[in-house]
């Protein structure tokens, strides 16, 4: 049979054509692997992270991993890694999935990062030991607690709780809380007008007259409590220190009869001056509407309800009569707290402090409407420093928080609730530093910093 030349060709090229399908095979697509660059792993919780292969041609595969640590396993048949790091782990691990289908292999890096989740007491321990060794050095020791949402105290110390012995600052040496007892009379008198002894506004005269205190008639309780009255302050003047003051002590008509010999520093209400004298006379005020002796009042109405067991009103001590397991200076006796009352005599360690400031800033101990009066910014609001009733209101780092400090006889102490966490943090100790309140600041920044 013969073909014309077209024909020809055209048989040629059907011929060719078939002949390369018949030897072409189908094209494999390899495998997919999806699986992010990196994820994160957590030192003592347990690591699960699934991986995910496709094969677009259906073919079997086989995966395997390369590079495991050895707190991870690999679990082929399930595509499983799963594992539980420690602490030594921390950091990255890089890893190699590596996908097999029979007829090519498809790999794609993965690194797992091990995180150390710091618990708020590792957390506290260790900004305490830093901030003492770097912004304190030389401070004799210091004692820091807090109290979380969840009512859990921490404690941290560092440093020695007396110059002479090398005895070690444990959470059990007590401080003298200066005017952080501010906040504890506050809560005292708030909670004797709750209980009918008197009104926040009632006049000082009504209940507790002082003859030739000027002003003496128009001072309220509430000014008194918000240092609004323009009582002079006794223990910040020199004039008060004088004559045998080292060896002596104090009545009440003492510290009276000084504020009425010094007169007003300005009509009540109109101005702010923090008052030492004002507060001493709160305490005066508390005996006389109980009738008892102010260190049985502080018993009877906070330590004993708050369950306060390292707390004491210190109207007793001197070098003959010490207070037990008080952390010393060499002015921890220089002279009678009778002198100071009402307005600094606490002594307490920072858990007790933290426990108390957490049960009355949190709520619970006092009512809404007393709570409210004790944040009312009173001393701004006529031209003074930002203050309640016995409480510092503080916006210091974007924090805003309350509280007050403390400095007597070279013990320095804070309290500080943040409502925001409702967590309380209180520090003391037992010599003063010019950076202080960077050591202070570090703990609260650090504490927040937990919460948010």
């Amino acid at each position: 049979m013969r073909f014309s030349l077209p024909i020809f060709l055209f048989l040629l090229l059907f011929w060719a054509s078939c002949a390369k399908e018949e030897k072409e095979e189908p094209i494999n697509h390899l495998p997919e692997i999806s699986s992010p660059a990196s994820v994160q792993a957590f030192a003592d919780s347990l690591f699960s992270f699934a991986i995910e292969v496709e094969d677009m041609d259906g073919d079997p595969l086989s995966v395997r991993v390369d590079g495991l640590p050895g707190w991870l396993a690999f679990d082929a048949a399930s595509l499983k890694l799963q594992g539980t790091p420690a602490r030594q782990d921390k950091g990255e691990h890089s890893l190699t999935i590596i996908a097999d289908d029979g007829k090519g292999q498809r790999s794609q890096d993965l690194t797992i990062e091990v995180v150390i989740l710091y618990s708020l007491q590792e957390k506290l321990v260790q900004e305490l030991h830093e901030r003492f060794a770097l912004n304190t050095p030389g401070l004799l020791g210091v004692s820091a607690a807090v109290v979380t949402p969840e009512g859990q105290l921490l404690t941290a110390t560092e440093g020695d709780s007396n110059p002479w012995e090398g005895i070690a600052a444990t959470p059990a040496h007590r401080y003298r809380m200066a005017s952080v007892s501010k906040v504890f009379t506050a809560a005292l008198v708030l909670r004797l007008a709750e209980e009918g002894y008197f009104q926040l506004d009632d006049k000082l005269f009504t209940h507790l007259p002082i003859p030739g205190l000027e002003y003496g008639q128009d001072i309220t309780i509430r000014q008194l409590l918000s240092h609004t009255a323009g009582i002079v302050d006794h223990l910040n003047s020199n004039d008060f220190w004088t004559g045998n003051w080292m060896n002596r002590t104090w009545t009440n008509e003492d510290i009276f009869q000084y504020a009425v010999d010094h007169g007003a520093l300005f009509p009540p209400g109109t101005g702010y001056a923090y008052s030492n004298t004002g507060f001493y006379m709160l305490g005066a005020l508390a005996e006389t509407v109980t009738q008892i002796p102010l260190a049985q009042a502080f018993e009877q109405y906070i330590f004993e309800p708050l369950g306060l067991e390292n707390t004491l009103y210190d109207d007793f001590s001197d070098i003959a009569h010490p207070i037990p397991n008080l952390a010393r200076n060499a002015r921890s006796y220089e002279y009678h707290l009778s002198a100071v009352g009402a307005a600094g005599a606490i002594v307490a360690t920072p858990s007790d402090i933290a426990r108390f400031g957490k049960a009355v800033y949190g709520g619970g101990f006092l009512s809404p409407a007393s709570m409210e009066a004790m944040i009312t910014d009173y001393g701004f609001a006529v031209g003074g420093e930002h203050y309640g009733l016995g409480t510092r209101l503080w916006d210091d780092h974007n924090i805003i928080h309350h509280g007050h400090t403390g400095a007597l006889m070279d013990y320095r102490t804070i309290v500080m609730y943040v409502p925001a966490y409702d967590v309380c943090i209180a520090l003391a100790t037992n010599e003063p530093h010019a950076n202080w309140f960077d050591l202070v600041n570090g703990i609260l920044v650090e504490v927040v910093n937990h919460y948010r």
